[in-house]
């Protein structure tokens, strides 16, 4: 591990489950997951009638807590942070469960208030998704928290003591769910949301869910929909889908869900109550989808911990490119941005089917990522950079862009084949996509080619498009053999994807 390397371990004691997650952190900011531990615990239910939960109950989570404390001494976590959310700060003895924990696991433990879980939850999501105004909604085992945003502010949120293990343990009878059930919890959650009139003043924006509950409903959607990406992470939960769940998942037997392939057997008796509470407050809001974030509260605490700056919208993508750059690349940053440069020089000068803003995205971390798989092996890295651009943490990007920019190594690896691009092509991308894929990799393969030894040994002066010829005025440094011996192979992938000759000349200065 570098010496400016350090691991924090973040451990959440939420009202289903406890989590723990080692994360490996750089003094800039960047961090990886290393390890991840979850264990049902359910602690709402726990709670008894009197609201407090017995010293049995406490005691049952020493257990955890202490091997969750021994994985994170293991990775030499410098820093531990221990967090308690809603079934532990709505008890009546919260403060004796929480002393009764530090002695006997020595953790310090802080019971987080509902603004400052949403506030953390907040955290995890401006950092990991793009988006400059929105809803957050967090479908807890014991609560359930709203957040309005605005410009990357957050404005209001509230706690609402509604989650998906008290909810089923309240309304749910000993057959499950019956109509009047159902209503008389949606009628509950709708008064009191009734109370805060801040949250039906902004309809259609966008409505991002945490939690379990939402990604089990994410994995349920794609499973039906046979979506090629098994990704839950950015992935949209459409009106039609919700509502179909909100109907169907309560009305059907724990047997019969537990059959449900995507759902996990820890969910089946409280998915319910989570797709109703989510639905109720998704009509409530008037939003037109609900985009799932796979970072939210964990995240949240690390990001205080380190004190990383929170990124602008525009500046998500590329804090996620830099980190994924400062864990797994084996090329130089230097030789990374010059062909990036080049690249979007010879943009500039060309007409893409699509709307410039994504091409030059697309381009962008394309050009930056191209061979992150030689991480893994280099030889044959293209084929390994295909396989992490669609499983890496790039959470900035829509499921249609992350698509693109995989296609694109592919593209490379197979000499300008996509094998693959079928897979996606009715559920994520669009009909024009193929030409988008072809151009943008042809672009990439010129600029890769004018740095192929990774010294910079040439420049772009300028780049003229007359006609069907693309003339690039380079100045060489040295003397680049290698460079123009890929540069006369790229040149007729070039041709091929653009319909446009390229040609070269060096002016009298240069050194070729």
């Amino acid at each position: 591990m570098n010496d400016n390397r350090s691991t924090v371990g973040i451990i959440d004691i939420g009202s289903n489950s406890i989590r723990a997650v080692v994360y490996e952190v750089t003094s800039s900011g960047d961090y990886r997951v290393i390890h991840e531990s979850k264990e049902s615990a359910r602690l709402s239910e726990k709670i008894g009638a009197d609201g407090r939960m017995e010293y049995e109950g406490i005691l049952s989570i020493v257990p955890v807590l202490s091997e969750f404390k021994n994985i994170c001494t293991s990775y030499k976590c410098e820093r531990i942070r221990v967090a308690a959310t809603a079934a532990i700060r709505n008890a009546a003895n919260a403060r004796e469960i929480v002393e009764t924990l530090d002695k006997h696991t020595g953790l310090e433990i802080e019971i987080l208030s509902g603004e400052e879980e949403a506030f953390y939850g907040f955290l995890g999501v401006a950092h990991g998704i793009g988006a400059a105004n929105g809803f957050i909604i967090d479908i807890g085992g014991g609560s359930t928290e709203i957040t309005l945003f605005r410009e990357r502010k957050l404005l209001r949120s509230v706690s609402l003591p509604f989650g998906a293990v008290n909810s089923n343990y309240k309304f749910a009878g000993p057959n499950g769910w019956t109509s009047e059930s159902s209503k008389e919890l949606i009628h509950e959650l709708k008064g009191l949301l009734d109370q805060y009139d801040w949250i039906s003043r902004h309809p259609e924006l966008p409505l991002i869910g945490l939690g379990g509950t939402i990604r089990s409903l994410g994995k349920l959607d794609q499973r039906r929909s046979k979506y090629p990406l098994p990704m839950t992470h950015h992935y949209v939960l459409e009106e039609e889908s919700i509502e179909y769940y909100s109907d169907l998942l309560p009305s059907l037997s724990v047997e019969h869900r537990r059959r449900l392939p995507g759902l996990s057997k820890n969910r089946v008796d409280i998915i319910a109550p989570g797709v109703m509470i989510l639905h109720t407050i998704f009509s409530y809001i008037k939003a037109k989808y609900c985009l799932i974030s796979g970072t939210g509260l964990r995240e949240g605490l690390l990001h205080d911990v380190i004190k990383t700056k929170l990124p602008e919208a525009s500046e998500v993508v590329e804090r996620q490119v830099r980190s994924l750059l400062s864990f797994q690349s084996t090329a130089s940053l230097r030789h990374l941005e010059h062909v990036n440069g080049l690249a979007q020089q010879m943009l500039d000068q060309l007409k893409v089917p699509e709307d410039e803003e994504l091409a030059r995205t697309i381009l962008h971390v394309s050009a930056m990522l191209y061979k992150v798989g030689a991480s893994l092996w280099y030889h044959q890295y293209e084929k390994h950079t295909f396989y992490w651009l669609l499983n890496a943490p790039l959470g900035g990007l829509t499921h249609r862009e992350i698509v693109l920019i995989a296609l694109i190594a592919e593209y490379r690896a197979k000499n300008g084949k996509m094998t693959s691009a079928g897979l996606y092509q009715k559920s994520i991308l669009k009909d024009e996509d193929t030409k988008l894929i072809a151009q943008l990799a042809a672009l990439l393969q010129v600029a890769v080619s004018l740095d192929v030894s990774e010294t910079q040994p040439i420049d772009l002066v300028d780049a003229e498009k007359e006609n069907k010829t693309l003339t690039l005025k380079l100045n060489c440094r040295s003397q680049p053999f290698i460079e123009l011996r890929e540069l006369d192979a790229a040149a007729k992938v070039f041709q091929k994807a653009w319909d446009i000759k390229l040609k070269w000349e060096f002016p009298a200065s240069s050194k070729y």
